[in-house]
């Protein structure tokens, strides 16, 4: 039986649900028992999540920017010229207020068009391409045309490994592998997988090699997540679910539910549950279970 596990008369008894009870003993019974705790260790998990990245088509973006700049110099041209008809207005009446009415009218539907396009970036392409500048979006266009850049949707089931995510590594099967950083996040889930899904930018020599369309396995190395190293002496698997005795003050120990916890080498990694630092129990814990239920020699 390996060290984590205990017999199956206390996982029967823990059936009924009850809150863990604190266990108080004195050093001699302790020492009997082989009772024995070790300071909780931080540490961090990383965990590789298989995913998938599209390559998108970068045209309607490059459209959608041609349009900002023609609508940018369009507005900028008519409210001049409102600007100038006001002034001939107010100065002489050169100008029908009429005229200078029709003017300031022209300019605010073009600045209205303009700001109606830039706003098409955010619902299209997202917040961070909306973020770029004029000339940061134009030179990532001009990047995507010469093929020194690709735009991908990265995708994962569920969403998993998305939240944080900054690179993502592309596999191109025998050509090798690219790293693309992730820009933000899409705009429109992928209902199949159910995945809100990122934007991300490959940029380099290889990035001519993803050609518009293009799906490929990518691996999603998501952020290390900080919590603490459990050793398996340590656990105990109750009623489904893990659990680790903690010695709060001298002689008394209550038992914690490990939280979030994940198998990593000689033991699990917990979010929550132990923090780092408490001292927990890495032998003699089932001694501790019987006594908590009144079925162990811990008087």
């Amino acid at each position: 039986m390996r060290a984590w596990l205990i017999p199956a008369a206390l996982i029967a008894s823990a059936a009924i649900a009850q809150p863990p009870k604190p266990v108080t003993i004195d050093a001699a019974t302790m020492r009997r028992l082989g009772v024995v705790t070790a300071p909780a260790r931080a540490t961090a998990h990383t965990s590789a999540v298989s995913g998938f990245a599209r390559v998108l088509d970068p045209i309607p973006l490059a459209q959608l920017d041609s349009d900002i700049a023609a609508a940018a110099a369009t507005a900028t041209a008519s409210a001049a010229e409102a600007t100038r008809a006001e002034a001939l207005f107010a100065k002489d009446a050169t100008v029908s207020r009429k005229a200078a009415q029709a003017a300031r009218a022209q300019a605010q539907g073009d600045a209205a068009r303009l700001a109606l396009l830039r706003r098409r970036l955010g619902f299209e392409w997202g917040p961070a391409i909306l973020r770029l500048s004029d000339a940061q979006r134009g030179a990532l266009v001009q990047a995507l045309a010469t093929g020194h850049a690709a735009l991908l949707r990265i995708d994962s089931a569920g969403g998993e490994g998305q939240a944080g995510l900054r690179t993502v590594t592309i596999d191109l099967g025998e050509l090798g592998t690219v790293v693309a950083t992730i820009i933000g996040p899409a705009r429109a889930a992928d209902p199949r997988l159910q995945s809100p899904g990122l934007i991300a930018r490959a940029s380099g020599a290889k990035a001519s090699l993803l050609s518009t369309g293009l799906t490929v396995p990518a691996n999603i190395h998501a952020v290390a997540r900080s919590g603490t190293f459990v050793p398996a002496t340590a656990i105990l698997r109750i009623d489904g679910a893990s659990w680790a005795y903690v010695m709060i003050r001298p002689g008394t120990f209550t038992r914690r539910k490990l939280e979030g916890a994940l198998p990593t080498t000689g033991g699990l990694f917990a979010t929550g549950g132990i923090r780092a630092g408490e001292a927990i129990v890495t032998g003699g814990g089932s001694a501790l279970y019987a006594a908590e239920h009144g079925s162990g020699p811990a008087e």
